[in-house]
């Protein structure tokens, strides 16, 4: 076995005949540093070889990679059925039927004002066809498929922010860049003096639109867009594809189920190998006409003869070979297919997306406990992309732009400190019985409280409070008891004495 080249080895050999002391301190420096280095990631040897680790920045990262990775993300995303459905079920638990704000202020006249107004505007069409909600998901789904997603905002008749653009992440020029002192340009974003982002190159059309393209980027103000992407790296100025580190992995399983079909469509077939007698020729048996021979007769012009059937074979045929003939069965031998190679290989993928069962729709892999124990990993990931990455960069933006908005229009500047409490999408119980019982000692010791299980669910407390006791009263004025009225019954269906239903019941019987 060839050992690798070493230049420093090479260097001793050289001089060692003029100056060998001057190698064995080289010698001895060098064993030295190899018992420092305790990381064997950074040595160079055998196991490192054709490692290729190269220190190049968050930036140059994204620049060599970001338009090959979206563009194969989105072939999978349009062709591969696990990609398809992982982008789809990300979408459904991150935004769902939407991620809402309620309007937190001292003064509960500001608080419903500024509630009311965005309500109104969230749900109206913020692009001529879709409210905010339905931004949510275009928002994110460009970011997880495509790497980040643009939200443009203009004025309308009543003021700025009034309308709102939801672009891929393709609009803004990944080939405009500057180096410069004062302006600097990184992939189309560009940058002050300070280094914060002051405006972005955006093209005037979509580069992969088909009307034909002249690429021309002009600047608009930083300030009327929300770029949204996950950084994951510090100073990375655009978002890389959810599906680059698993689009080769998804591409080759594809490949694989390709070929245990072909596999399997080979193994159910049936062939035969026909041996002629040893004083005749070669026969067709599958011809229109039994026992016809295969070729023209002798002496016959070769273009007038009948073209040859194919040979075939069908269910339940049965065919006759010629007298002397044999017939030997090619019947190939079933083997496995693989499916513990595929379940393996789309587990390994799901671990960077979304849970195995909700990608591939198999839950037999999972009981409750092991379902739970997944689904409590997912929704760690579900908190990280939706509190710092939706929230910040898409969701407080456009409640801040509205309020600001508000704030002109009604000249009081109380709407400018209006917050946002924003409530995520509910989180469907795997078990009801074993999740509510957990939430109730939950309730019962302290560690949670009434308002913030509410404040999950999206629910206003206190006008949720108001509903009950109003559907409470009018319950009680028909003197009827519900099953479910903890104040009347308990679980079981008994009658509360502490709530005086028993003592007034008994007042009226006597």
């Amino acid at each position: 076995m060839n050992q690798p080249w070493d230049f420093a080895r090479t260097i001793d050999g050289l001089i060692e005949p003029f100056a060998p002391a001057l190698v064995r301190r080289r010698l001895a420096e060098r064993m030295a540093l190899k018992e420092i280095r305790q990381y064997d990631v950074a040595t160079n040897g055998r196991r490192t070889q054709g490692w290729r680790r190269p220190s190049t920045s968050a930036a140059r990262e994204t620049q060599q990679g970001l338009v090959k990775a979206r563009d194969s993300a989105s072939e999978l995303v349009r062709n591969n059925k696990y990609a398809a459905s992982a982008l789809r079920q990300m979408t459904a638990n991150v935004v769902g039927d939407g991620i809402t704000a309620r309007a937190v202020h001292d003064d509960e006249g500001i608080a419903q004002r500024a509630q009311d107004y965005w309500d109104r505007k969230a749900e109206s069409r913020m692009d001529g066809r879709h409210d905010h909600y339905g931004q949510q998901k275009l928002i994110f789904r460009s970011m997880a498929e495509r790497g980040d997603s643009l939200a443009i905002w203009g004025p309308d008749d009543d003021g700025p922010d009034g309308v709102c653009r939801v672009l891929e992440g393709d609009f803004l020029d990944h080939t405009k860049n500057q180096d410069s002192q004062t302006t600097p340009i990184v992939q189309g974003v560009q940058f002050n003096r300070d280094g914060f982002r002051d405006a972005y190159w955006l093209l005037n059309q979509h580069p992969g639109d088909a009307r034909g393209f002249s690429r021309q980027s002009k600047p608009y103000a930083a300030a009327n867009i929300d770029h949204v992407y996950e950084e994951l790296r510090p100073g990375q100025p655009r978002g890389i594809s959810w599906f680059a580190p698993v689009a080769m992995n998804l591409r080759d399983i594809a490949d694989y189920e390709e070929a245990i079909l072909m596999k399997r469509k080979v193994e159910a077939c049936l062939a035969l190998i026909l041996t002629p007698a040893a004083d005749g020729g070669p026969t067709n048996p599958f011809d229109a006409e039994a026992g016809a021979p295969s070729g023209p007769a002798p002496g016959a012009d070769p273009a007038a003869a009948p073209s040859k059937m194919p040979d075939k074979m069908r269910p339940g045929m049965v065919m006759r070979a010629r007298p002397g003939e044999t017939a030997t069965a090619i019947n190939p031998s079933s083997s496995g297919d693989g499916i513990d190679f595929v379940r393996q290989q789309i587990m390994a993928i799901c671990a960077n997306l979304a849970p195995y069962h909700l990608v591939s729709g198999d839950p037999s892999q999972a009981n409750y406990s092991q379902t739970r124990a997944l689904m409590l990993g997912y929704w760690a990931n579900l908190d990280d992309w939706q509190w710092n990455v939706m929230v910040p960069l898409f969701c407080q933006p456009a409640f801040e732009r509205q309020m600001r908005r508000l704030a002109l229009q009604t000249g009081d500047r109380r709407f400018l400190q209006v917050k946002p409490s924003f409530a995520m999408p509910v989180r469907r119980f795997i078990d009801p019985l074993k999740d509510v019982a957990g939430l109730t000692a939950e309730l019962r010791l302290g560690t949670d409280s009434y308002p913030r299980i509410l404040a999950q669910r999206g629910i206003n407390w206190k006008t949720h409070l108001a509903e009950i006791a109003e559907f409470n009263k009018v319950a009680d004025e028909l003197k009827l008891v519900l099953d479910g009225d903890p104040r009347r019954a308990t679980q079981s269906g008994v009658l509360q004495a502490a709530a005086g239903y028993l003592s007034s019941r008994t007042a009226q019987d006597e």
